[in-house]
């Protein structure tokens, strides 16, 4: 079985997601400068590092973002996933 949909998200849908995640400090409700602050980390340091490590691949001119880590990766996430990052 194919699960390459599964695994692709659009950069929109991923600046979101990690907006929701990462909440802005000063701020009660995400706000649109903190959710373009995510954007410009997420395009210029966060997924070409993870791009260059090969576990996601990263088409800027598309928009598209594939996870493509291995069985290592895919452990990883699933015992991080239930943690909140503010905890």
């Amino acid at each position: 079985m194919d699960n390459t949909s599964e695994k692709t998200l659009e950069y929109d849908a991923l600046v979101d997601r990690v907006a929701n995640q990462v909440r802005d400090e000063h701020a009660k409700r995400e706000s649109d400068e903190h959710r373009q602050r995510v954007r410009i980390a997420l395009h210029h340091t966060h997924l070409p590092k993870l791009d260059e490590a090969r576990m996601i691949d990263y088409e800027a001119e598309t928009g598209h973002v594939q996870f493509v880590g291995g069985e290592l990766e895919q452990k990883i996430l699933r015992l991080v996933e239930p943690y909140d990052i503010h905890e």
